[in-house]
This record gives structure tokens, sequence and C-alpha cells, in this order.
């Protein structure tokens, strides 16, 4: 399921929206692939995601492994759609398609001169980072797993028991959603939950 963000500024209407598939391939690891855009083009120097524009009737999906096969040399065979967001620079408004990408064939290789690197969320070495892409960095440091409190349904009891035991089991995320709670009642219950999670 694709986490959707909204616009950094709103473009003028005579501005055409690009539209691009961006991979964000990761290692066993945890690292990721970042790519430097080429001389010539918008940004250069500055790093991203690997990918590009969508052809006229083409698929998110299919643009991202045609343009991750040309660019790179990879055959994707297992990737998910991630995070959609726009975003307008001076010279393009864009909506982005990021995909985690788990599996591939072959190894990357830049196809066009680019300069790669692999790059650990949280602490990336490389810069400039191409701001389009700052959601997406800040979203690497998460998590991959965000457990969701359920307590108005199984009691709160019941619930901080569960939660104790996931959290031995490795859980680092809880967000505590109780929509007909009172701000009071939310309050009282996160007191309870908080030294769970310490």
């Amino acid at each position: 399921m694709a986490i959707r963000t909204g616009l950094r500024r709103r473009a003028s209407p005579e501005v055409s929206i690009v539209r691009v598939a961006a991979a964000v391939i990761m290692r066993p690891d945890g690292c990721v692939l970042l790519a430097q855009r080429p001389v010539g083009k918008p940004y250069a120097g500055y790093w991203e995601f690997p990918g590009g524009k969508l052809e006229p009737g083409e698929s998110a999906g299919h643009a991202l492994a045609r343009e991750l096969k040309e660019e790179l040399g990879v055959t994707v065979t297992h990737a998910a759609p991630w995070i959609a967001q726009e975003f307008v620079y001076p010279h393009a408004h864009v909506e982005l398609y990021f995909f985690r990408v788990l599996r591939w064939i072959g190894e990357p290789f830049g196809h066009d001169g680019q300069a790669f690197a692999w790059q650990k969320p949280g602490s990336f070495d490389v810069a400039p980072l191409l701001p389009a892409n700052t959601r997406v960095l800040a979203a690497l440091t998460l998590p991959s797993i965000c457990g969701v409190t359920n307590a108005d349904d199984v009691g709160e009891d019941e619930f901080l028991a569960r939660a104790e035991r996931a959290l031995a089991r490795g859980l680092r995320l809880i967000q505590l959603r109780e929509k007909a709670w009172s701000a009071a009642r939310r309050d009282a219950f996160a007191a309870r939950l908080l030294p769970l999670a310490a």
C-alpha cells in the first residue's frame, strides 16, 4: 500500500505534471542505492533514488522495471509501491512514485556513467541530496513495522499485555490510535504504554 504525501507548493496551471517512478533499492543489510544526477540534467551532481519518467500510457511499476533495466542493468523481481508524492521544482512539477525494491537480478552498473553509492538510512554521506527525496529519507529511518493500538476493541489490559509481548519480540514503533477516546483517556493510556516501550 502506497502512502501519499502532499504538495510542496502549487505549480501554475500551465505547468504539466511529470510522472516519475523511483526505486528505493534495499540490500538485506538495510542500505539503499543512490545515484548521482549526470551533467546536463537539472540538479546535476545531486543524489537521488534511481528511476525515470513514465512513458505515455505506462504504469509506474512498468516504468520502474524498464528504467532500472536501462539505467542500472538490473531486472526487478520483487518491488512494492511505497510512497507517492508531488513536488514542485523551479523547472518542473513532478509526481513521484517510490517503490521499495527488495529483490533483483544483476549487479547495478551505471549505464549512463553516473556514480552510485550504497548508503545507510539515517547516516548518508553523499551530498547534496535532491530536495524531493526529503520525506522518503525520513521514512527510511522508521521501523518497517508499526503497531497500532486497538485497546478499545480488546480492552486496555489485554492490549498492554499484547504490546509487551510484541515489544519483547522487537517491535519498535506503536501508534496510539484510539479515535473514540477523549484526549484525557488517551493520555492516561499513553502513560501506561510508555514504560513498556522504554
